[in-house]
């Protein structure tokens, strides 16, 4: 083992699973070449210049405010990623490559099991050194014989890995917390976070470094791009600082950060309806409601952007940001007819497409005062709660949230790190409030929401900042007053009362028929088939009722007998007379020309 990769793998290690990628250097695309496909790129695809806007604000505040930094709790979303599941899109999607350069190692169990086992083994088997003494490199190139032997994707990726844009976009994140946050060794305030943002102290002394439970809690669902993202994160915050523990403890030990997560089926740290099915019931009620017919499915721009995705092979409304951002983020191939972003006129059907996929599904988040969101996260607001109490008085919190006394975690980290999805991030602001998030925007790749509890002067008092993306958005949060960036946690904390618990109420009222899904007929019917099938069945109903109006009122039927021979002919058909008491004055309208609103803009 070279030197060179010796240290890499040192470098790089964190906990069980490790982050490198060991492809040959030249096989990388050039960083240079990313992003310079298309003249603009979404904000979604968080590219270098965008992640540099997001730069967390220092913090404004009355000059004779004495405030110190207590916590700090971060949740992002994962870097660029491959596509997360087998979507349709257009024609010609499935077949292009995925090709991944970033891999993954696994070590053997940690110490001190490892050890133990060893030291007692009955196999005849001598062991050199203590721990483990390789690491397993995981490839997925075992099924490349297409199309029958084949990944989900052509090539060697898997579903929603993370790919090295998104590397990139985690180590910025990490860097920008340890300007923001953390003192260098040796150094003045500008280098580093200043007092007010101090969170860390290399200055100071300890046991336990600042990645080491409990000063540290990093939590993360178990997909590969979350956990992924979260490592490069830390590498980015401590790197330099693992580097010199790795070599202070020698050859045979690692550092280890340890990883909190759950089976991905059960987790809390995504909307999980198999868990909480009630769930269902807030999706199917939102959907069924007159506010989301009138913005997604009755009106002329729903009609246009189905028939559109028909034209390009399908219907793809669902995948449609998915199949649009992995597309234009990767400077991969899209369809002529989208090919439009960025071209000077702010109604593309890049745009149009986009939010009629993603729209809908922040209607459904902020429904109802965000109910969906705030069943679906209650459980994950206990998690982020139980690390942020231990740093607030008991007497200001235990009659707001009496049911979270025994959650408290002891000792409590002055770091946490979530590392989640992107509706993860909508979902916790959505619970907020309405003027937290509008709906209106997606998360983007490596997106972070940032919430700090401070202490303020010498006593009990304890403010809060939100911060999103460098947005700050504390004075967006019922009762904190307008331009206010610190604010009483108090109003955090009752904001969150009555949702932040574990047991849930989450059965189901729906039945099993209830669940089929609507939507598609719905859709169905704003596209140029679904007109036509209207129109027949409208003629038809018509001529049905025609004939049984005309037979009621003549008590005949309209056609006459011939010959006695069984055979039958059309008998002329009369206007009603005015003596009969009817009077047609027109078609009926079937109530099809008020379900098209040709008013909607997404």
């Amino acid at each position: 083992m070279t030197n060179w990769w010796y240290s890499l793998q040192r470098f790089t290690q964190l906990s069980f699973l490790i982050i490198i990628s060991n492809a040959n250097a030249n096989e990388f695309e050039p960083t240079n070449k990313w992003y310079t496909r298309y003249s603009e790129y979404p904000e979604y695809c968080s590219t270098p210049t965008q992640m540099e806007e997001r730069a967390i604000p220092p913090l404004n505040k009355p000059a004779d405010l004495q405030t110190s930094l207590l916590h700090v709790t971060i949740i992002i979303r994962h870097g660029a990623r491959t596509p997360w599941n087998d979507h349709t899109c257009w024609t010609g999607w499935k077949e292009q490559d995925w090709n991944c350069e970033l891999k993954t190692l696994t070590a053997p169990p940690s110490q001190p099991e490892i050890l133990l086992l060893e030291k007692n083994t009955t196999e005849n088997v001598e062991l050199n050194g203590e721990g483990a003494m390789f690491l397993f490199e995981k490839n997925y190139d075992a099924l490349m014989d297409p199309p029958q032997l084949r990944n989900t994707f052509k090539g060697n990726c898997q579903k929603g890995q993370l790919l090295m844009r998104g590397y990139v976009q985690e180590l910025h994140n990490g860097k920008m917390l340890r300007d923001t946050y953390v003192k260098e060794q040796n150094s003045a305030n500008s280098e580093g976070g200043t007092d007010d943002l101090v969170l860390i102290d290399l200055n100071e002394g300890g046991d336990l470094r600042p990645y080491e439970e409990p000063n540290l809690y990093y939590r993360a669902d178990d997909d590969q791009r979350t956990i992924m993202s979260g490592q490069v994160l830390l590498r980015g915050l401590f790197g330099d600082l693992i580097q010199q523990h790795s070599k202070e403890l020698g050859t045979q030990v690692d550092p280890t950060i340890v990883l909190h997560t759950a089976d991905k089926n059960r987790d809390i740290l995504s909307m999980n309806p198999d868990v909480c099915p009630r769930l269902n019931d807030l999706w199917d009620e939102a959907e069924k409601s007159l506010e989301y017919a009138k913005k997604f499915v009755n009106n002329r721009e729903s009609q246009e952007l189905n028939e559109l995705m028909q034209s390009l092979g399908g219907d793809f409304r669902d995948q449609a940001e998915d199949c649009l951002m992995t597309a234009i983020c990767n400077d991969r191939d899209l369809p002529e007819a989208l090919d439009d972003f960025g071209q000077g006129h702010a109604n593309n059907y890049f745009d149009r497409l986009d939010k009629y996929s993603f729209k809908p599904f922040n209607f459904i988040l902020r429904y109802n005062n965000a109910a969906y969101s705030k069943l679906a996260f209650g459980p994950m607001w206990v998690n982020i709660l139980s690390n942020v109490l231990a740093y607030i008085p008991t007497s200001t919190w235990h009659n707001i949230l009496p049911n979270l006394i025994s959650e408290v975690r002891s000792p409590s980290p002055t770091l946490a790190l979530f590392s989640a999805h992107d509706t993860t991030i909508l979902s916790i602001l959505a619970t907020l409030g309405e003027n937290v998030w509008d709906g209106q925007t997606w998360a983007p790749y490596a997106s972070m929401i940032v919430m700090e509890i401070h202490k303020v002067g010498t006593g009990d008092e304890r403010r809060f900042r939100l911060v999103y993306n460098g947005q700050i958005l504390t004075d967006k949060v019922q009762g904190c007053a307008q331009d206010e960036e610190l604010c009483d946690v108090k109003n955090l904390l009752t904001t969150v009362k009555d949702f932040a618990v574990k047991k849930r109420n989450c059965e189901s009222n729906l039945s099993s028929s209830d669940e089929l899904d609507t939507l598609a007929l719905k859709q169905m019917i704003f596209t140029s088939k679904g007109t036509a099938i209207i129109f027949l069945f409208t003629m038809l109903s018509g001529a049905v009722g025609g004939l049984v109006t005309y037979v009621f009122l003549t008590h005949r039927l309209p056609c006459r007998r011939i010959d006695g021979k069984g055979e039958f002919s059309k008998a002329p058909i009369s206007a009603p007379r005015a003596d009969d008491g009817i009077a047609i004055t027109g078609v009926p309208d079937y109530g099809l020309g008020s379900m098209l609103d040709e008013n909607i803009i997404l």
